[in-house]
């Protein structure tokens, strides 16, 4: 993938296991009027006591509300607060995939508005990066409290992500950790919800090192997650079944 950033000169598996660390943390955001100042100031105040060399990079998604506003203001106070625009809507694979193209540090993280990210969270991705090259969190004790229906669609979503691709991960669409330096051998292609596991899948297949680990989860505070929603769960079936498909016809 041209549009990655490549790492400095240097800087290798051996060379980001310094005592500096070095993290972009992505924030896609679509209409997140309500949360997003709350998550991003949460971020800034969190990141900075355990990661020297912090940068947050908002990707707005063609947001309707004030969410563009917002976080165009907190780019001007925080130097630490990078702010890129993509309209029209993309969906959240293509608005991900903008901010790995914008990342500049050694480590990677995908992190979602509705998060609050705790520092037990990032001592416990920051440590066992050094020993992976992709970092996944499970939300075990939160499907398990699910709605029927959502716990249907997950459970389900996940038995044929595992099963088609010869996998066994608990959760593929939570908090993600990456090695930058490894993004151009397995970025996914979907503009969706699947880019998360299509990523895992790719790399699987280049026998990268994947650890997953259990993680606090809270329900977000205001707004709708759009993961939920049927369109949303039927584009993301399609595009499973489509790269399914296409892995056995070559």
């Amino acid at each position: 993938m041209t549009g990655i950033n490549k790492p400095d000169p240097g800087t290798t598996i051996a060379s980001v296991s310094d005592d500096k660390v070095r993290l972009s943390v992505i924030v896609p955001a679509y209409n997140e009027e309500e949360l997003i100042e709350q998550t991003i100031g949460h971020l800034l105040a969190t990141g900075k006591t355990c990661v020297e060399d912090l940068e947050i990079i908002i990707v707005n998604d063609g947001s309707h509300d004030r969410t563009p506003e917002i976080i165009d203001g907190m780019a001007e106070k925080h130097a630490a607060v990078r702010v890129f625009h993509q309209n029209p809507n993309r969906g959240f694979g293509a608005t991900v995939r903008m901010g790995f193209e914008k990342a500049t540090k050694d480590y990677v993280m995908v992190c979602p508005v509705d998060y609050q990210f705790t520092l037990e969270d990032f001592d416990i991705y920051l440590a066992l990066i050094k020993h992976a090259d992709i970092v996944i969190g499970y939300r075990r004790h939160r499907r398990e409290n699910l709605p029927l229906y959502r716990y249907m669609v997950s459970t389900i979503y996940h038995l044929f992500v595992n099963i088609l691709f010869r996998l066994n991960f608990f959760d593929v669409n939570w908090i993600h950790m990456y090695r930058r330096e490894r993004l151009p051998l397995f970025m996914g292609q979907s503009d969706g919800v699947f880019l998360l596991a299509e990523n895992l899948i790719r790399a699987k297949n280049h026998g990268l090192k994947i650890i997953g680990v259990d993680v606090s989860y809270i329900e977000r505070a205001a707004g709708v997650a759009t993961g939920i929603k049927p369109t949303t769960i039927l584009t993301t079936v399609g595009e499973l079944i489509a790269f399914f498909l296409k892995g056995r016809n070559g």
